[in-house]
């Protein structure tokens, strides 16, 4: 294919510039042309409105002038004169009608000697709108201007005249005018037209010399910048070329410099934000992506191997629940400097990769023919440096983190599968208490189907209602009067059957589904406990609340639209915390704490003595009363530790003005030697075992002691 250089396209461009020009030229004579056309058409109308309008108010002087000499000769039927008056009217030029009619429309006279219509009522299209008219009006018809008056004595209305006036006459006017326009405009345009044309002339020779010289003088400049175009274009910014001309090329070769190193810059700003995390300045997914997929085609046969850590942060919604967004930013700028810090060392030979996932998740990866051991080391490394609080606004936070490790070509031979598996290991470290590492085993797949199946299960159970509540009674020990009761979820799935609250609660919380499943168990018990109050006054209702519901800024707020809702009295709501709630932030714990006491409900510190609290923390946290951990009631008659735990318990609790429960009493003896030691009230399957709302109302009122599980 035959090449065509840059000066004949330049002189074709000219050519081509020049043809450009002509059309222009061309256009802009029609453009001319009919903006002459436009004004002499706007003129038409502007002289035909104003004709047309001086036409009407003449007929309208008229038509009062004909109405007011008339008065007399209609009042008194005097038809000569009528005749009289028509006929001089008419034999103006313009005029083409004059009809005089009486108050019903009926024609009276029309200027002719015999009027043939005379006693009709007139029937025209313009004639609806003229008769019974009280005042001059103006109609158009296609002909004529017709322009009415009402003719009147005082208040009585004899009819009315009508004048229709020509438009012939004034449309000829306007002919003449418009063809005089148009010469003129011709005229006035012919002169221009011709220097233009001689213009363009001399413009064309003028042109032609100036391309021919100017294209030689930009050829090479211009061929020097193609070239640099085509080097930025593969991505190479490392050529320059710079011009000392001082005419436009060289502005443009400098502007082109300066261009490339723009580009360059923003090439780098792009690359770093489609690769990179905008808050800690790690590879971001994308670029982790890549990162792997290239160091497994690398390793693949080679005998090297490639382990990835799947870090995510514990419990970190709770900071930003709690604490703001901002506060969580900073946490993960911290947490991202303290990962870097302790795997990015010197001494290595290969710097591990540390990525942001999205989130609370970062990945690192280390590479090795031990990379499994290395591995390990990083985790044991990482989880050791998190022992030391992070100092965020003036508040110390203990951040833990799971970590998943899964290795190449071990246990995947993809960046996806990686992922994946180092995700499911990381789930399994969360699943064995949190701040923890797992490795990657085949059998944790299986289980992860299992549990996103749970979780989907339990998801739309919640939505579609298929959850219940049971509740376990509470009975005061000193007469075993039935005082309240414990509100237990319950679920039974079609497929699993009854699912025990040990196997979904942790998949709730895992998922983020607790707060839900909490805030539903809440009302339908506020709503159970408002129904019994008729048959049971002053039966209350104790609800466990989970760590995540006690970290929301909104709860005292969402128990009492709950109370209200349900026009329940606060204190028939006990809400049940667990020690370590209160342990894992004491001052946020502690202050809100203080939020659901003003509220009216009572608190309770449930599973007391399984936690490290104290009495300093008891208290501290300014609770109502504590729950004993079935684990100390099980064997209190037989372990003589298990009965000073209790014993030590109720003491402590009872000198700090706070109330005694008891969870796990199964049998009658358990029951009376918590009586003798003071605890105020007792749960358990010897009392009674959890019962649906309409059966706890049903129950008697208090037990019987002295003869076992005998209720009255």
């Amino acid at each position: 294919m035959m090449r065509v250089g840059l000066r004949a396209k330049f002189v074709l461009s000219l050519l081509g510039t020049t043809l450009v020009w002509l059309v222009v030229l061309v256009m802009g004579w029609r453009s001319a042309t009919q903006a002459m056309d436009d004004v002499l058409m706007q003129n038409e109308l502007a002289s035909r409105e104003q004709g047309r309008a001086s036409l009407a108010d003449r007929g309208v002087q008229l038509a009062a002038f004909l109405a007011e000499t008339l008065t007399n000769p209609v009042y008194y039927t005097d038809l000569l004169t009528v005749r009289e008056v028509a006929r001089s009217a008419l034999d103006q030029p313009d005029v083409d009608y004059v009809l005089v009619y009486d108050h019903q429309g009926r024609l009276i006279h029309d200027g002719s000697r015999d009027i043939p219509r005379f006693g009709q009522v007139m029937d025209d299209a313009l004639a609806p709108a003229v008769i019974g008219a009280d005042a001059p009006i103006v109609q158009w018809g296609e002909q004529q201007i017709d322009a009415s008056a009402p003719i009147e004595i005082g208040d009585l209305r004899l009819g009315g005249v009508r004048v229709g006036l020509s438009l012939a006459r004034t449309e000829g006017a306007l002919a003449v005018e418009k063809a005089g326009a148009r010469e003129r405009f011709r005229v006035a345009f012919s002169g221009p037209a011709h220097m233009l044309g001689l213009g363009f002339l001399v413009l064309l020779l003028w042109l032609a010399l100036a391309g021919w010289l100017v294209a030689r003088g930009l050829v090479r400049p211009i061929r020097r910048l193609a070239a640099q175009a085509q080097e930025i274009e593969r991505g190479r910014f490392e050529r320059h070329i710079s011009s000392h001309r001082g005419d436009e090329l060289g502005e443009l070769i400098r502007a082109f410099g300066r261009m490339s190193e723009a580009v360059r810059r923003h090439h780098h700003d792009i690359r770093k934000l489609a690769y990179h995390d905008s808050l800690t300045g790690l590879p971001n997914r994308l670029m982790l992506r890549e990162l792997l997929d290239e160091a497994i085609a690398e390793f693949r046969g080679s005998g090297m191997g490639l382990a990835l850590l799947f870090v995510d942060m514990d419990d970190f919604k709770r900071i930003n629940d709690t604490l703001g967004h901002d506060a969580g930013d900073e946490v993960l700028v911290e947490f991202a400097n303290r990962l870097k810090h302790t795997l990015v060392t010197p001494d290595l030979p290969v710097q591990p990769v540390i990525a942001r996932l999205g989130g609370d998740e970062f990945v690192a990866v280390v590479t090795g023919i031990d990379a499994r051991r290395k591995s390990e080391y990083a985790a044991t490394a990482l989880l050791d440096s998190l022992k030391q609080p992070f100092l965020i606004g003036g508040r110390s936070l203990l951040v833990g983190a799971s970590i998943g490790i899964t290795v190449f070509p071990d246990d995947a031979h993809t960046s996806k599968l990686l992922l994946k598996h180092g995700d499911l290991a990381m789930y399994q470290a969360k699943q064995r208490g949190k701040n923890c590492y797992r490795f990657f085993a085949g059998h944790l797949t299986e289980a992860a189907e299992e549990r996103l199946g749970l979780e989907h299960d339990l998801r739309e159970a919640l939505e579609q209602g298929r959850l219940d509540v049971a509740y376990q009674p509470i009975h005061a020990l000193k007469d075993g009067v039935l005082v309240g009761a414990e509100a237990l979820l319950r679920w039974t799935d079609d497929r699993r059957g009854s699912v025990p609250p040990s196997i979904f609660v942790p998949v709730a919380e895992a998922c983020g589904l607790i707060d839900a499943l909490g805030e539903w168990v809440l009302d339908r018990a506020c709503r159970d406990a408002a129904h019994w109050q008729a048959q049971r006054p002053g039966l209350s209702v104790a609800v466990n609340l989970s760590g995540r519901q006690l970290q929301r800024a909104d709860l005292g707020r969402r128990i009492s639209a709950i109370l209200d809702k349900h026009q329940l009295a606060p204190q028939l709501l006990h809400l049940e915390l667990t020690e370590s709630s209160l342990l894992h932030d004491e001052q946020l714990a502690f202050e809100a704490l203080g939020k659901l006491r003003e509220t009216g409900v009572r608190v309770w510190l449930d599973d007391f003595g399984t936690g490290f609290s104290g009495l300093s923390h008891l208290r501290r946290a300014r609770v109502d009363g504590v729950k004993i951990d079935r684990s100390f009631i099980t064997d209190i008659l037989s372990d003589p530790e298990d009965l000073a735990l209790a014993s030590a318990i109720i003491a402590m609790a009872h000198s700090l003005g706070m109330q005694v429960i008891a969870e796990g009493v199964e049998v009658e003896a358990q029951y009376q030697l918590l009586r003798e030691r003071g605890c105020d009230q007792a749960q358990g399957f010897w009392m009674s075992v959890a019962v649906s709302p309409e059966r706890l109302v049903q129950q008697p009122s208090r037990v019987r002691v002295d003869s076992g599980t005998d209720l009255e």
